[in-house]
């Protein structure tokens, strides 16, 4: 990683120690329109390219990094969470239940908590034991959803699924939420937030001005 990497690495994480809530807000509020109106040409260059790579995820499954903060282990840091529920609108599509895969983990309180609703029987046959896991895994496409009744659990459904489609955050922007592509409604979240990153940058900007002048006084 390179002096420079490392700097904007960093600014990153002090942005989300710093600013995780007064960004929020800002975001919230539609601070970053006027910022893209004193800036129009990252509007129309970041918007045409990043539309385009949003749109693939219909095809190729990755994941999409939103300009919203991670939690982490402080107490108040759900705000970007928070935010992204209040915004995010599941369109019904069944799309990450009826699709193949390599199958739905389920934690202990999961399996036991649907197993008392279909019979442990049951549900035992619609899963493969992982022994390396030491878990049950649900098969997919999910055996619970019909496409015309829907989710025949869905009041006591997985916990991974009550969080899809977040998923970790990526390797690259450890800081900020991140989304399954193939989730349409997380494709439209990811446009409808794009000029979001503005804020972001305008921030990253600020502290790596600050860091810069710190390692300037260290060297005088």
């Amino acid at each position: 990683m390179s002096r420079m990497e490392s700097k904007i690495l960093q600014a990153r994480r002090l942005c989300r120690q710093l600013f995780f809530s007064s960004c929020v807000e800002e975001k919230r509020q539609g601070c970053h329109e006027a910022l893209l109106r004193q800036r129009p040409h990252w509007s129309v260059l970041k918007k045409e390219e990043q539309m385009e790579k949003i749109d693939r995820g219909e095809r190729i499954p990755f994941d999409i990094t939103l300009p919203l903060p991670a939690r982490d282990e402080r107490s108040g840091s759900d705000a970007g969470i928070n935010l992204f529920w209040e915004l995010f609108s599941c369109q019904r599509c069944g799309r990450c239940c009826f699709t193949p895969g390599a199958g739905l983990y389920l934690e202990k309180e999961d399996f036991e908590r649907i197993a008392g609703h279909v019979g442990k029987k049951r549900l035992i046959s619609l899963c493969r034991y992982d022994k390396t896991l030491q878990a049950w895994i649900l098969r997919q496409p999910c055996p619970f959803y019909d496409r015309e009744n829907g989710c025949e659990i869905y009041q006591i459904r997985p916990m991974t699924c009550t969080k899809y489609p977040l998923h970790p955050p990526s390797p690259d922007m450890p800081y900020h939420l991140a989304v399954d592509a193939f989730c349409p409604a997380a494709r439209q979240l990811a446009k409808r937030t794009l000029g979001w990153w503005i804020i972001c940058e305008n921030h990253w900007a600020e502290l790596l001005g600050r860091l810069e002048g710190d390692q300037a006084k260290k060297q005088r």
